[in-house]
């Protein structure tokens, strides 16, 4: 019978510290996958019913949407990674020993023996190849860190984007009720000068046409509109939720972000917020650590051991100590260490590459943003006088047909217009919170403060 047994011992960094964590890494991390946006605390597994508002949704989103927590597990990875790093500073210890019974069918023969070790090991230098492993694992987790910011931003975005749309969708259902409610009052009055013979059979034929298209858009609006509620429940984190409702709060991105800034600035003020860009610049500081890394296998390493051994079999009994210096020096291995070199170097400069498509995605994403924020501006203030003209044109239209002084084709001209000055109007109040969202985003300003300004600013 043989028994083996092997024990790692790790000195800790500080008495202090919880053999958990022992060099605090780990506390780097965000006890939650958004707590650094919204406090763990107001966070509510509860599945939402009834009415909602945007920040009650997008506060559900990040607490259980599966993005954020994956991206704060690669966080919680990427510490523990770094811990290793660490534990590369301190020595290891283990114990190993072993017992064995020997004999023959003869009692008299039998015997015991026994062995146990202690072996030590600590490097003392391999030109800066353990720091360089330091230094990736700290830039990896930075990167990590900025991901993981930029997923709940990310996340937060699509968030507004979806409830938005779902107001907009449930907003064309309505429009879509209005526009077939005019259309039956055309019907209606076709059908009354038919019947008086003040007009022809072919008008109340173009008014039913037209009545049963109205039908058609409104079932499909309600169609959209259900599909809507079924993505905005997707990320807040299951598609089965689906006894909320939404409502329409003026004070949610209300603020008119400062269009007097010009682009230019912007684009600069973006590329010192924006997480995605720091986490490009983390990836090539991991990288050009993982050049210096790969130059350092390839050189000499030094390091000191200790071991003792003591060892009974039953005739002979002894104990014995070893302590020195071990130098390794690499001679020759076939080149390898050429060839990670230069794939450690092709990796950091690809790591550049991609920096600076982030660096111009960024700016991209600020002129989009920002000349869509001009646009709708302009646009949300004529829309408004776009419905009361095309109302009032309605009315009239409508009047004279059902006095007998006009044709079917100016009321149902009206009537279709008017639909679509109110589809503008709500497109236009509605999409310009959604495009003031994507320039915050865009410019790194994304914040809690943009859901809820009143609270804000009474809170302070």
């Amino acid at each position: 019978m043989n028994v083996r047994f092997s024990l790692l011992l790790v000195m800790l960094a500080s008495s202090a510290a919880p053999a958990a964590d022992p060099f605090r890494v780990l506390d780097r991390v965000p006890s939650s996958p958004a707590a650094e946006l919204r406090p763990t605390a107001v966070c509510d597994a509860a599945v939402p019913t009834g009415p909602i508002t945007l920040a009650r949704a997008v506060e559900r989103a990040l607490c259980a949407n599966p993005a954020t927590r994956s991206a704060w597990l690669t966080a919680r990875l990427r510490a523990a990674e770094l811990g290793q790093a660490y534990s590369a500073y301190l020595p290891s210890l283990s114990v190993s020993g072993s017992v064995s019974r020997t004999g023959d069918r003869m009692p008299p023969n039998d015997r015991n023996a026994w062995q146990l070790g202690l072996d030590a090991q600590y490097l003392l230098y391999d030109f800066g190849g353990h720091a360089a492993q330091r230094d990736a694992a700290e830039a990896l987790l930075a990167a990590a860190r900025a991901s993981q910011d930029a997923s709940v931003r990310q996340l937060y975005l699509q968030t507004v984007t979806a409830y938005f749309n779902l107001l907009t969708a449930q907003g064309a259902v309505n429009v879509a009720r209005e526009a077939e409610a005019s259309s039956l009052a055309a019907l209606k009055a076709a059908s009354a000068r038919v019947v008086v013979g003040t007009a022809i059979p072919f008008d109340r034929l173009q008014a039913k046409t037209v009545y049963t298209q109205r039908q058609i858009e409104r079932i499909r609006a309600e169609g959209e509109a259900a599909r809507m509620q079924g993505e905005l429940a997707a990320l807040m984190g299951d598609t089965r939720q689906a006894g909320f409702s939404v409502i329409d709060s003026e004070a949610a991105f209300s603020q008119t972000p400062d269009l007097g800034a010009a682009v230019d600035a912007l684009i600069d003020a973006a590329r010192s917020r924006r997480p995605e860009l720091r986490a490009a610049e983390a990836t090539v500081l991991a990288q050009q650590a993982g050049v210096r890394s790969a130059e350092a296998a390839g050189k000499p390493s030094v390091s000191a051991f200790y071991g003792a051994q003591r060892q009974d079999n039953g005739s002979l009994a002894g104990t014995s100590s070893s302590v020195g210096i071990n130098l390794t020096i690499p001679l020759f291995t076939g080149y390898r260490n050429t060839y990670q070199i230069a794939a450690a170097q092709t990796q950091a400069d690809l790591a550049v590459v991609e920096r600076d498509r982030v660096a111009n995605q960024v700016a991209l994403d600020v002129w989009r943003a920002y000349y869509s924020v001009k646009s709708e501006t302009e646009a949300d203030s004529r829309s408004a006088d776009l419905v009361e003209s095309a109302t009032a044109a309605e009315k009239l239209a409508l009047g004279r047909y059902q006095a007998g002084l006009g044709i079917l084709l100016d009321v149902l001209s009206a009537q279709a217009n008017l639909a679509q000055a109110r589809q503008t109007q709500l497109q236009t109040r509605l999409g310009l919170r959604v495009v003031r969202a994507q320039l915050a985003q865009a410019i790194g300003d994304l914040s809690w403060d943009w859901l809820e300004p009143a609270q804000q600013e009474g809170t302070r």
